[in-house]
């Protein structure tokens, strides 16, 4: 399994519904390369790669299987040691929340609204590239910021989802949203964090810092939290295209 496979997140999708199956891959993996999904029909077979060692970050019960009822199925996945997070599709029965908490390491999302679910599987804890997160550092360094910065680790976790899609998101209401989540804090205070470490960054500018003002055409003023977010986006993006190794013809 190579660096970039890794970096992922493995998703396995399971139905009685190949129509659903389909529909389901084809738009989670169309919104983004940050997810790859694996379609089930079978129960038995998705837990027998489990119990062989084939790791997936989560799997997602859309109904019913060919072969087990949603009840068996859940009830033979936690007699396993190392498992995956499951997401429950609720098909509206859920209590009107995206995501509702059933009991360790299983979730009731509202199978309705697939957008939501996207957004649920990527920000679950621990889903963060590290090779993003290097990248990030390394550039923080070069500006003057101390490694182990929570706002500096807001701004990673931020830019780790923009990366995730190439639509553009809604930097309040989607980004900072999912921030606040995964640090357990008010979107006011994310914001605030990374509004501070832009003001420590202006007050005595290093170089690097005004470089990289430069190369993303930020102009001299302070940027904005949005375009911060996403011009280390593009840098970090731009570095790993550089770092990737050649294709094979």
């Amino acid at each position: 399994m190579n660096s970039e496979r890794t970096a992922q997140l493995q998703v396995a999708l399971a139905s009685y519904d190949l129509r659903e199956l389909r529909v389901q891959k084809r738009y989670l993996q169309e919104q983004g390369t940050a997810i790859v999904c694996t379609c089930f029909c079978s129960g038995e077979k998705l837990l027998a790669q489990l119990r062989q060692g084939v790791r997936y970050d989560a799997v997602v019960l859309c109904s019913e299987l060919t072969d087990l009822s949603a009840e068996q199925f859940v009830r033979q996945l936690y007699q396993l040691k190392e498992r995956p997070t499951l997401l429950v599709q609720s098909h509206g029965r859920s209590s009107g929340t995206a995501l509702q908490k059933l009991r360790e390491g299983c979730y009731c999302v509202e199978g309705t609204e697939l957008k939501r679910l996207l957004w649920q599987l990527y920000r679950m804890p621990g889903r963060q590239n590290r090779q993003l997160e290097q990248r990030c550092s390394q550039l923080y360094a070069a500006w003057g910021i101390p490694q182990g910065d929570v706002n500096a680790g807001y701004l990673s976790y931020a830019v780790g989802i923009a990366c995730s899609t190439s639509q553009k998101l809604a930097i309040r209401k989607e980004i900072l949203q999912a921030v606040s989540e995964q640090f357990d804090t008010s979107v006011a205070a994310v914001e605030s964090g990374i509004r501070r470490m832009v003001d420590q960054l202006e007050e005595i500018p290093t170089p690097a810092w005004l470089a990289f003002k430069a190369d993303t055409r930020l102009g001299s003023g302070k940027p904005t939290t949005g375009k911060l977010i996403y011009a280390v986006r593009d840098v970090v993006l731009r570095q790993k295209s550089k770092a990737a190794p050649p294709t094979r013809p």
